[in-house]
């Protein structure tokens, strides 16, 4: 065999030596692949689009098994922390952490008001809401909190009350003998070691879960809802960012013995999965660990600090934390984008309630819309934009989490220690970057995010609900040709046209589209019932003056127009079914909405001057519940807003057609008095001796009725379904590929 020359005499040979090491490859950490796994599921949404929307039962799978292990893991730590405590060492920390968690409110709370002030001054409206029209749904506070069932409240993650009842055991343990309690104690602490072993085998699947989750997130999130929503979109995460970012972490720095790096580093997985995944309870767990180890560097082992932690971390969950604080901002966000804006006498009842519904997250947001007088199904638009803020509202929710448990746990092992230059010299940073951020974004809404009010554009282009029929329009009104004595559905069968007349001035129900069209609910209400009696269509512009007679003489056969059933119509004409319902309220100038929002409001103003359509019905309600209105006759609603609106001080009128009209003058707005919210049917008006077609439409409308045509014109005309018309969600497989239909 060949000698080795250079090896010395005695030294083994080792084969390869001289040969240049391989690097071997290293997996990224944690945080990396859960950064990647992101990345890679916004890619593959925008790619494929809603057919991502298979990964959901992945995503899906990925959640429950992480919330398998931190339910029981609230429990029995929860018992445990608590446990171990005296009376004296459980008052301290109820009292230390109430201060730190009222200071953490404090802070969420201003940062609501700091979104606020970054809306821009722009114009905005909003179709009818059926919410404003309805009574808010009260808080069930006993069935939240009192934990009838504990082991019921833990399987429905009714999780305040779970927490109750984990409260009413540890105290319970407290004033027990040490020899008693201890094997429980122990227990406990193996209990909760196996569960948070148990969250972190299941968090190295999050690579996996978090590309299904934020996969079919963007694949789903459609392109005019983020453009709708960009400015609280904006406005949240940069507030969130510098929050968990800053103003929370650095707040640590200056009471603990911990730097900056040292504390984000510490929770990086955490705080990267609780963002990934969207769920601050799937990482509770990981964030008490972090926390205790946090504690163990500062100092050496602390039992009052591990147990303050064990107990904080659990119990804060079920409060309201930064990130559900911060979503408070929507409210005046929702009121700012549908042109029911905020006044300053509102922010105080708003961050007052806000912060007690907030125990109640689930509810809360569409209380507080409600109590402001918001259209509540805006809250479908926070539940769109949820996808993405959510994400940046559970990394700030365990930045609270992890630096509320260091403060209490800190304190309670004797290491708070505040440094008062680094305090002040942290104030005012604080101070600048808040103002920095809030400026520059107001400054971009204002003069670099490219915004137009569309609304108006968008309903006048509104387009019939209903295939074309045979449809003529006149603009002066036929002869008559009622022969009396005969049935008036037979006529119009034998003439073989339906002649329908409509007031000006009548949107939604009738007004001329922007391609002089006439188009509305009740337009297509008409075509459909022409084309189901076999006959041509005809509608002809009558005035409001001569409608009973034009209908008396056959000129017209039926009127429409979203017309009012009044007594003093009744004596005149015949009424078919209601098939829809007018909600009355008062359309007045944007500024003064909250005058006109309730009955206290409205009936506290001196002499406020009213127009009103010249109905004697209509004025006598009026002049019924506000005796020292001077009420003022208009012939039609447009004389409000084309000309009188600077002579008087509201219009009473349905709050459809009041909602319409404001598409068109966004600085007018919909006010319906609270709680008097008083309603009018609205029919077909025909002649008074035309029973036999009264029938007919009664029994057509219950059709229509039945079988959901109705519900869905008004749904498209009145709640403004018609104006966003639904298109497939873009992709690059769809619209660039063409690979799918």
């Amino acid at each position: 065999m060949p000698q080795a020359h250079d090896a010395n005499p005695g030294e083994p040979v080792t084969p390869g030596a001289d040969a240049p090491r391989r690097k071997r490859f290293r997996m990224p950490g944690l945080s990396a692949q859960v950064f990647i796994a992101l990345g890679l599921g916004l890619v593959a949404g925008i790619f494929f689009g809603e057919l991502m929307t298979v990964l959901e039962p992945i995503g899906d799978i990925f959640i429950g098994l992480l919330q398998m292990a931190v339910w029981p893991y609230i429990v029995v730590s929860l018992i445990g922390g608590l446990g171990r405590l005296s009376y004296q060492q459980a008052a301290t920390l109820g009292l230390r952490g109430g201060a730190f968690l009222l200071l953490f409110w404090g802070i969420g709370l201003l940062a609501v008001l700091a979104v606020a002030a970054t809306f821009p001054s722009w114009t905005s409206a909003a179709f009818f809401s059926t919410s404003l029209a309805e009574e808010a749904q009260p808080f069930d506070f006993v069935g939240l909190y009192i934990p009838t069932n504990p082991f019921s409240s833990l399987a429905h993650s009714v999780l305040p009350a779970a927490v109750l009842f984990s409260v009413a055991v540890g105290f319970a343990l407290i004033p027990m003998e040490e020899e008693k309690k201890k094997p429980v104690l122990d227990l406990l602490d193996t209990l909760t070691e196996a569960l948070m072993a148990v969250a972190g085998f299941v968090v190295r699947l999050a690579p996996v879960g978090v590309f299904a989750l934020v996969g079919v997130a963007a694949g789903t999130m459609r392109v005019e809802e983020f453009v709708r929503l960009q400015v609280y979109i904006y406005s949240y995460i940069a507030m969130a960012l510098l929050l968990s970012l800053w103003v929370v972490p650095g707040l640590v720095t200056v009471l603990l013995p911990i730097t900056y790096r040292k504390l984000m580093q510490s929770s990086r997985d955490a705080l990267v999965t609780a963002f990934a995944t969207g769920s601050l309870l799937v990482v509770l767990p990981l964030l008490a660990k972090d926390a205790k180890e946090a504690l163990a560097d500062m100092a050496e082992r602390n039992r009052d600090a591990e147990s303050a932690v064990d107990v904080v971390v659990p119990v804060n969950f079920t409060l309201p934390n930064l990130g559900k604080l911060l979503a408070l901002a929507f409210v005046p966000f929702a009121g700012w984008s549908t042109g029911f804006e905020m006044s300053g006498g509102q922010y105080p009842v708003l961050l007052i309630s806000g912060l007690f519904s907030m125990f109640a997250e689930v509810v809360a947001l569409p209380f507080l819309l409600d109590l402001m007088r918001i259209p509540a199904d805006t809250f479908q638009l926070f539940v769109a934009v949820d996808v993405s803020t959510g994400r940046f509202g559970q990394l700030l929710g365990g930045v609270h989490t992890l630096a509320l448990a260091l403060l209490i746990g800190g304190a309670a092992g004797g290491l708070l220690r505040p440094r008062w230059k680094a305090l002040s010299r942290y104030l005012i940073i604080t101070g600048v970057l808040v103002v920095a951020v809030v400026g520059g974004l107001r400054a971009f809404y204002e003069y670099v995010l490219p915004h137009e009010y569309g609304q108006a554009q968008s309903f006048m282009n509104m387009k019939p609900a209903v295939a074309p029929a045979r449809v003529t329009m006149r603009q002066t009104v036929p002869d008559g040709d009622y022969s009396p004595g005969k049935s008036r559905l037979n006529q119009i069968v034998a003439r073989g046209v339906l002649r329908v007349g409509y007031l000006d001035d009548s949107l939604p129900n009738v007004f001329v589209n922007a391609n002089a069209q006439l188009v509305g609910l009740d337009v297509d209400l008409a075509k459909l019932l022409a084309h189901d009696m076999g006959v041509d269509l005809e509608f002809v512009n009558v005035s409001l003056e001569s409608m009973v007679e034009d209908l008396n003489a056959g000129r017209c056969d039926i009127m429409v127009s979203g017309l009012s059933v009044t007594p003093d119509r009744m004596l005149e004409m015949l009424f078919s079914e209601p098939y829809m319902e007018g909600t009355l309220s008062f359309v007045v100038p944007d500024h003064v909405r909250a005058k006109f929002a309730s009955r206290e409001a409205i009936q506290a103003l001196r002499k406020p001057r009213i127009g009103v359509l010249d109905l004697p019905y209509y004025i006598d309600t009026l002049q019924t519940y506000l005796p020292r209105a001077e009420i003022v006759k208009l012939d039609s609603p447009g004389d409000f807003f084309r000309q009188r609106s600077e002579e008087l001080d509201a219009l009473f009128l349905t709050a459809e057609r009041g909602s319409a009209w404001t598409l068109i003058y966004p600085e007018f707005s919909v006010a319906i008095p609270q709680p008097d919210v008083l309603a009018t049917p609205i029919s077909i008006g025909m002649a008074h001796d035309a029973r036999t077609l009264a029938d007919f439409i009664n029994a057509w409308l219950r059709l229509k009725r039945e079988d959901k045509t109705i519900d869905q014109l008004y749904k498209y005309w009145i709640l403004g379904a018609g104006a966003e018309p639904r298109q497939p969600r873009w992709s690059v497989v769809r619209d660039v590929l063409g690979w799918v239909d």
